[in-house]
């Protein structure tokens, strides 16, 4: 049984594309692996003992932060992988943890604010305003029956 010399490029083509893929994939897994893990490094190096100091203080709050759910961005992670290659000058690495902190701090400052009830918001209700909140009606105009009325109500919650 011979092969056709078609069959044999194109067996070679797949191989080595496969092997290409493979070999990207494997590097990309690697590369977030050791993005993810930097805080957890930093911290395990830089938490021990009672002193504290910069670094310690901004990786327990970046930490602390993370495990509320408020992650750093791809670039905080950079950053941070950065300066932990840039040690032992610690400039850097300092740098980069204000920054993650202060990106995790405007993430929770966020969500704090799309959870506050209080923010006035827009009701698009059909035939009467929300309850407690009566009919503006023109000077001199009876009020009207209780029940649907015609037409579409916009208002803000609260304004009267």
């Amino acid at each position: 049984m011979t092969l056709q010399t078609g069959n044999l490029r194109r067996a070679v083509k797949g191989a080595v594309a496969s092997s290409v893929m493979a070999f990207g994939l494997l590097m990309g897994l690697g590369s977030a692996t050791a993005n993810a893990d930097v805080l957890d490094d930093i911290g395990a190096k830089y938490m021990q003992g009672a002193g504290g100091g910069q670094i310690s203080n901004f990786v327990k709050e970046a930490l602390t932060l993370r495990a509320l759910g408020f992650k750093p961005s791809k670039g905080n992670l950079e950053e941070l992988q950065a300066g932990w290659d840039y040690l032992p000058n610690q400039t850097r690495l300092i740098d980069a943890l204000k920054t993650t902190v202060s990106f995790q701090r405007k993430l929770q400052a966020i969500q704090a604010n799309s959870n506050n009830p209080s923010q006035p918001g827009y009701n698009f209700g059909v035939g009467q305003p929300p309850a407690g909140m009566g009919p503006v009606l023109p000077p001199g105009v009876p009020p009207q029956p209780a029940g649907p009325g015609p037409g579409v109500f916009l208002g803000v919650p609260g304004g009267g």
